[in-house]
């Protein structure tokens, strides 16, 4: 008798569970900030400090296509080659202003590489994971506090929403 009514309550709670509908996840990437820490690092190679901005965001995507499979031109810029875009913002008297890009220097873009373990296959596609960026300061910058907007591009071009980081203080560090 108790093993029939085990045997039910198992098959029972199979049922309901088959017949719950999973919720879909849109296609377009959603994007949450998680952390930005600064830290000191001695680069072996330059022989000097530098400054390490770790930026750390969530992602989930309902069909898996976060990653570039390879570059499309490794000799010039090309914005095709990035998936991850960083905005900079200079804080000033509780307002944010846009930092104009310097065109001497590369655009503040970086590229997440495919990874063939988030490949999925069958009905239900979705990743959600945690991406970490460093950012690197040879020197430190000429701002008192940053933040940045950034947002990310799967391979079918959806372009996630946009998240700020949270303010980046550079009064006080030095790198000697």
């Amino acid at each position: 008798m108790n093993r029939s009514i085990l045997i039910l309550s198992f098959i029972i709670l199979f049922v309901v569970h088959a017949c719950i509908k999973t919720e879909p996840v849109s296609p377009v990437p959603e994007i949450t900030f998680n952390s930005y820490e600064l830290s000191v690092a001695y680069d072996t190679l330059l022989k000097q400090n530098i400054l390490i901005g770790t930026l750390e965001f969530s992602f989930i995507d309902g069909d898996a296509d976060i990653g570039m499979y390879y570059l499309e031109d490794t000799v010039a810029w090309n914005e095709n080659n990035y998936n991850l875009f960083l905005t900079p913002y200079e804080k000033l008297e509780g307002e944010y202003f846009l930092i104009e890009p310097d065109s001497s220097k590369p655009p503040p873009y970086y590229t997440i590489a495919h990874d063939d373990k988030l490949d999925r296959v069958g009905q239900n596609k979705t990743i959600k994971g945690k991406i970490k960026l460093d950012i690197l300061y040879f020197i430190v910058p000429e701002y008192d506090t940053i933040r940045y907007d950034f947002y990310i591009v799967d391979r079918a071009k959806h372009a996630s929403n946009i998240e700020s980081t949270s303010d980046i203080e550079f009064r006080g560090i030095t790198l000697n």
